[in-house]
């Protein structure tokens, strides 16, 4: 082991040298303070021993600067001194002494000082490697958490139905890398949209992990069946649109809670006929819809209620309906929105939500989310949001 010494009585430096390497360390002595101090700036030494009673830098100031040092690793240190007063002891450690050995040295003290010194700096070396470990998994974890994160991002709409005379908007922001949200709006046929927004339970990987397999579910695919719509007809060649109570239904069978973990979602899922500018949605343990109406500008929550999906088996969900006029906007949101927190603690609720909703009703829709967004922000703080946002509005421009 690479051991530096300062000793300005030479007698003692070459004793303690000699005896050093006797035992098979590799010894640096200096003549003083000074210069030990020099020679552990430029070079690695674990052990450090040290009389306490030199010209220029002391024993103490050697071992307080040795702490101060940016040097990779513990280094340990031992004071040589001839007090034994409570106070110099005291004095020793708390500039950062490890141990003292009485001068003139016993060998048989020193060998046992310097063993307890080795035990105690593999334990800081076996420290340090299972801390570079770890680091090194987390920096892997960081990295599969951002792919992950981008894979869950490009699931959101990415292309926003052309539909004549409708507007869409949302706004997606995650507390995490990961979110339990996720929300979507996209065509059911030519005369039929879909839109939803949905919440895990919890945050982390595994609510992501079941955010993003819903996603997934309640995206149809061309030319097959579907949750959302199924074969209907003799000739196998039709479908029926599958009302929103039933998609409640099906996926509380399909999705029970996890007793293991209590994980379960809320979801708001709606169709609007294109046609008749009807609204039919299901509204599972999920905030109810907001409307706009584009005549009053006033806003308020739809009606609608229902339990999370997955907590009771054989729940019966309802369809409810709602009729839309020209310039009415309607919002799907996350309770991200209203249990934001500001940094006293209160949050920013429901009749907050709605004048910010009104606010902002004579701005494009775009930026009337980009505007509600910001009030959120403001009102969080520099704390930021402690749930996920989600916010998907659509507006009937014209008939």
């Amino acid at each position: 082991m690479r051991v530096l010494i300062a000793d300005d009585d030479l007698v003692s430096r070459t004793v303690l040298r000699k005896t050093l390497e006797k035992w098979g360390h590799d010894v640096l002595a200096a003549p003083d303070g000074d210069q030990a101090w020099a020679a552990f700036q430029h070079e690695a030494f674990p052990v450090v021993i040290s009389d306490w009673m030199m010209p220029g830098i002391d024993g103490p100031e050697l071992v307080r600067r040795i702490r101060q040092h940016n040097q990779n690793g513990y280094v340990y240190t031992i004071l040589l001194t001839a007090r034994s007063q409570k106070e110099d002891i005291v004095a020793g450690m708390e500039a950062g002494a490890d141990d003292f050995v009485t001068k003139p040295f016993d060998a048989g003290e020193l060998h046992a000082r310097l063993r307890a010194g080795e035990r105690i700096l593999s334990l800081e070396h076996s420290l340090a490697s299972r801390n570079r470990q770890l680091e090194a998994a987390n920096d892997r974890m960081q990295r599969d958490l951002q792919a992950a994160a981008q894979i869950q991002k490009s699931l959101l709409p990415q292309r926003l139905p052309a539909v004549p005379g409708l507007d869409f908007a949302w706004a997606f922001r995650p507390c995490d890398e990961l979110a339990g949200d996720i929300l979507n709006i996209f065509r059911l046929d030519e005369t039929h949209l879909a839109l939803y927004v949905l919440d895990v339970s919890n945050h982390g990987v595994p609510a992501a992990l079941l955010a993003v397999t819903l996603s997934r579910l309640l995206t149809p695919l061309m030319n097959q069946s579907h949750l959302l719509k199924e074969p209907h007809g003799t000739n196998g060649k039709g479908y029926r649109i599958v009302p929103p109570s039933e998609v409640g239904s099906q996926l509380n069978q399909q999705f029970p809670m996890d007793l293991a973990n209590g994980q379960y979602f809320t979801l708001l899922y709606g169709v609007l006929d294109l046609t008749t500018r009807e609204f039919t949605y299901v509204q599972a343990g999920h905030p109810g819809p907001v409307l706009c109406e584009g005549a009053t500008g006033r806003a308020a929550v739809l009606e609608g209620s229902g339990l999370p999906i997955g907590f009771i088996e054989d729940t019966n969900y309802l369809d409810w309906h709602r009729s839309l006029a020209v310039k009415d906007r309607l919002y799907l949101y996350s309770d991200g929105v209203p249990e934001a927190f500001s940094p006293s603690g209160e949050q920013f609720g429901d009749e907050r939500f709605l004048e910010a909703i009104e606010a902002s009703a004579s701005a494009p829709l775009k930026e009337s989310l980009a505007l509600i967004e910001k009030r959120l922000g403001d009102w969080c703080g520099a704390a930021g949001f402690k749930d996920d946002v989600s916010l998907l509005a659509l507006e009937i421009q014209q008939s």
